[in-house]
Protein backbone atom coordinates (compact mmCIF):
# COMPACT_ATOMS: atom_id res chain seq x y z
CA UNK A 1 0.00 0.00 0.00
CA UNK A 2 1.30 3.44 -0.88
CA UNK A 3 1.07 6.62 1.11
CA UNK A 4 -2.18 8.59 0.99
CA UNK A 5 -2.21 11.37 -1.58
CA UNK A 6 -2.75 14.89 -0.23
CA UNK A 7 -6.29 16.23 0.01
CA UNK A 8 -6.28 19.98 -0.62
CA UNK A 9 -9.87 20.90 0.22
CA UNK A 10 -11.12 19.70 3.59
CA UNK A 11 -14.87 20.26 3.05
CA UNK A 12 -15.21 18.06 -0.06
CA UNK A 13 -16.96 14.71 0.15
CA UNK A 14 -15.03 12.30 -2.05
CA UNK A 15 -16.62 9.44 -3.97
CA UNK A 16 -15.65 5.89 -3.13
CA UNK A 17 -13.66 5.75 -6.36
CA UNK A 18 -11.74 8.92 -5.50
CA UNK A 19 -10.97 7.58 -2.02
CA UNK A 20 -9.81 4.27 -3.53
CA UNK A 21 -7.55 6.19 -5.91
CA UNK A 22 -6.13 8.33 -3.09
CA UNK A 23 -5.54 5.42 -0.71
CA UNK A 24 -4.84 2.39 -2.90
CA UNK A 25 -2.85 3.55 -5.92
CA UNK A 26 0.74 4.72 -6.08
CA UNK A 27 2.09 8.13 -7.00
CA UNK A 28 2.71 7.14 -10.62
CA UNK A 29 -1.06 7.12 -11.28
CA UNK A 30 -2.60 10.59 -11.40
CA UNK A 31 -6.23 11.66 -11.34
CA UNK A 32 -8.04 14.99 -11.52
CA UNK A 33 -11.73 15.67 -11.67
CA UNK A 34 -13.65 18.09 -13.84
CA UNK A 35 -16.11 20.05 -11.73
CA UNK A 36 -18.43 21.31 -14.47
CA UNK A 37 -19.20 20.28 -18.01
CA UNK A 38 -22.07 22.36 -19.33
CA UNK A 39 -23.80 20.38 -22.07
CA UNK A 40 -26.44 20.94 -24.73
CA UNK A 41 -29.92 20.27 -23.35
CA UNK A 42 -30.76 18.30 -26.50
CA UNK A 43 -27.78 16.30 -27.67
CA UNK A 44 -25.47 16.45 -24.62
CA UNK A 45 -22.63 17.96 -26.67
CA UNK A 46 -20.15 19.56 -24.24
CA UNK A 47 -20.25 23.37 -24.40
CA UNK A 48 -18.26 24.75 -21.45
CA UNK A 49 -15.73 23.35 -18.97
CA UNK A 50 -15.08 24.77 -15.51
CA UNK A 51 -13.19 24.20 -12.32
CA UNK A 52 -15.23 25.50 -9.38
CA UNK A 53 -13.70 26.89 -6.20
CA UNK A 54 -15.59 27.91 -3.08
CA UNK A 55 -14.51 31.46 -2.27
CA UNK A 56 -13.55 31.89 1.37
CA UNK A 57 -11.36 34.99 1.06
CA UNK A 58 -8.34 33.26 -0.45
CA UNK A 59 -6.16 34.57 -3.26
CA UNK A 60 -7.31 33.91 -6.80
CA UNK A 61 -4.69 31.22 -7.39
CA UNK A 62 -5.67 27.74 -8.51
CA UNK A 63 -3.85 25.05 -10.44
CA UNK A 64 -5.68 24.61 -13.71
CA UNK A 65 -3.33 23.14 -16.30
CA UNK A 66 -5.58 20.10 -16.80
CA UNK A 67 -8.82 22.04 -17.38
CA UNK A 68 -6.93 24.45 -19.68
CA UNK A 69 -5.46 21.56 -21.71
CA UNK A 70 -8.89 19.91 -21.98
CA UNK A 71 -10.43 23.18 -23.16
CA UNK A 72 -7.76 23.64 -25.81
CA UNK A 73 -7.96 20.03 -27.04
CA UNK A 74 -11.75 20.11 -27.15
CA UNK A 75 -11.90 23.68 -28.54
CA UNK A 76 -14.22 24.60 -25.66
CA UNK A 77 -14.18 27.59 -23.36
CA UNK A 78 -12.76 26.63 -19.96
CA UNK A 79 -13.05 28.68 -16.80
CA UNK A 80 -12.06 28.93 -13.19
CA UNK A 81 -15.11 29.91 -11.11
CA UNK A 82 -14.74 31.16 -7.55
CA UNK A 83 -18.30 31.17 -6.15
CA UNK A 84 -19.71 32.78 -3.03
CA UNK A 85 -22.98 31.98 -1.24
CA UNK A 86 -24.45 33.39 1.94
CA UNK A 87 -26.37 30.47 3.37
CA UNK A 88 -28.29 29.10 0.40
CA UNK A 89 -28.30 32.40 -1.49
CA UNK A 90 -25.90 32.73 -4.44
CA UNK A 91 -24.15 36.09 -4.19
CA UNK A 92 -21.52 36.32 -6.93
CA UNK A 93 -18.95 34.42 -8.91
CA UNK A 94 -15.44 35.41 -9.99
CA UNK A 95 -14.79 34.12 -13.51
CA UNK A 96 -11.42 33.64 -15.21
CA UNK A 97 -11.32 32.21 -18.73
CA UNK A 98 -8.30 29.93 -19.15
CA UNK A 99 -8.95 28.36 -22.58
CA UNK A 100 -8.84 28.41 -25.48
CA UNK A 101 -7.61 32.02 -25.16
CA UNK A 102 -6.06 33.16 -21.90
CA UNK A 103 -5.87 36.94 -21.72
CA UNK A 104 -3.25 37.98 -19.20
CA UNK A 105 -2.29 34.42 -18.28
CA UNK A 106 -2.01 33.06 -14.76
CA UNK A 107 -1.61 36.47 -13.11
CA UNK A 108 -4.72 37.93 -14.74
CA UNK A 109 -7.47 38.83 -12.25
CA UNK A 110 -10.86 37.15 -12.52
CA UNK A 111 -13.97 39.18 -13.28
CA UNK A 112 -16.67 39.43 -10.59
CA UNK A 113 -20.18 38.88 -11.98
CA UNK A 114 -23.58 37.93 -10.64
CA UNK A 115 -24.90 34.40 -10.86
CA UNK A 116 -27.55 35.82 -13.22
CA UNK A 117 -24.81 37.02 -15.61
CA UNK A 118 -23.13 33.60 -15.45
CA UNK A 119 -26.47 31.95 -16.22
CA UNK A 120 -26.93 34.31 -19.18
CA UNK A 121 -23.57 33.17 -20.55
CA UNK A 122 -24.57 29.50 -20.21
CA UNK A 123 -27.89 30.26 -21.96
CA UNK A 124 -25.98 32.04 -24.72
CA UNK A 125 -23.81 28.93 -25.23
CA UNK A 126 -26.99 26.82 -25.58
CA UNK A 127 -28.47 29.14 -28.22
CA UNK A 128 -25.12 29.43 -30.02
CA UNK A 129 -24.97 25.63 -30.27
CA UNK A 130 -28.59 25.16 -31.41
CA UNK A 131 -27.94 25.29 -35.20
CA UNK A 132 -25.49 22.36 -34.82
CA UNK A 133 -27.59 20.37 -32.35
CA UNK A 134 -28.38 16.88 -33.60
CA UNK A 135 -31.50 16.72 -31.41
CA UNK A 136 -33.09 20.08 -32.05
CA UNK A 137 -36.53 18.59 -31.44
CA UNK A 138 -35.52 17.67 -27.86
CA UNK A 139 -33.80 21.02 -27.31
CA UNK A 140 -37.01 22.84 -28.33
CA UNK A 141 -39.20 20.53 -26.25
CA UNK A 142 -37.15 21.18 -23.11
CA UNK A 143 -37.38 24.94 -23.59
CA UNK A 144 -41.11 24.87 -24.38
CA UNK A 145 -41.82 22.60 -21.38
CA UNK A 146 -39.94 24.85 -18.94
CA UNK A 147 -42.05 27.87 -17.91
CA UNK A 148 -38.98 29.96 -17.04
CA UNK A 149 -36.92 29.09 -20.12
CA UNK A 150 -39.71 29.51 -22.66
CA UNK A 151 -40.28 33.09 -21.48
CA UNK A 152 -36.63 34.14 -21.63
CA UNK A 153 -35.80 36.50 -24.48
CA UNK A 154 -32.57 34.67 -25.35
CA UNK A 155 -34.51 31.60 -26.54
CA UNK A 156 -36.91 33.58 -28.78
CA UNK A 157 -34.72 33.10 -31.86
CA UNK A 158 -34.85 29.30 -31.60
CA UNK A 159 -38.58 29.17 -30.72
CA UNK A 160 -39.71 30.89 -33.95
Amino acid sequence: MSKIKQIYCKDVKFSQYSLWHRHQTHSAIAMMDVDKVSTCIGCNEPLVLAETIKFVGQEFKKGHSMIRKLGIKAALPAFLLWYHFVGEMPMWVYVKKVAPDYKGGYESPPQRISFDKWQEYLEFKQVEHFPKCKKQWLFLKKIKDDPVARNKRIYASVLR
